[in-house]
């Protein structure tokens, strides 16, 4: 690896690129899979020492983020019901659909 004194004026470090990609697949990861996620790690092709710590990292922050909409929607809902009071109304029906076949048994 050469050294960063060595480069050329505007060539930027190895390691720039891969904080790049990084970041941008941080912002991603709240809408893929964890399996999506992965592949587009592979894609980059990451250390694979990076991958498992940004993985970790991803699904630390997911659970962050869950546990913390749980908490603001029970406080929101406990609040809510301490000055009103909860009623359901369900109705399920199951009609047929305009020509459909019926089946017989």
């Amino acid at each position: 690896m050469p050294d960063e004194k060595e480069k050329p004026e505007g060539e930027k470090p190895w390691w720039a690129e891969a904080v790049k990609d990084l970041t941008s697949a941080g912002l991603a990861t709240y809408f893929m899979t964890e399996e999506s996620v992965r592949n587009y790690l592979r894609e980059r092709k990451l250390p694979k020492e990076a991958v498992g710590l940004f993985l970790d990292g991803m699904n630390r922050r997911k659970d962050d983020l869950y546990k913390v909409v749980g908490n603001e929607i029970g406080a929101f809902l406990s609040k809510l019901t301490d000055s009103h009071s909860v009623k359901v109304e369900a109705k399920i029906s199951f009609e047929p659909k305009k020509g459909a076949k019926k089946e017989s048994k």
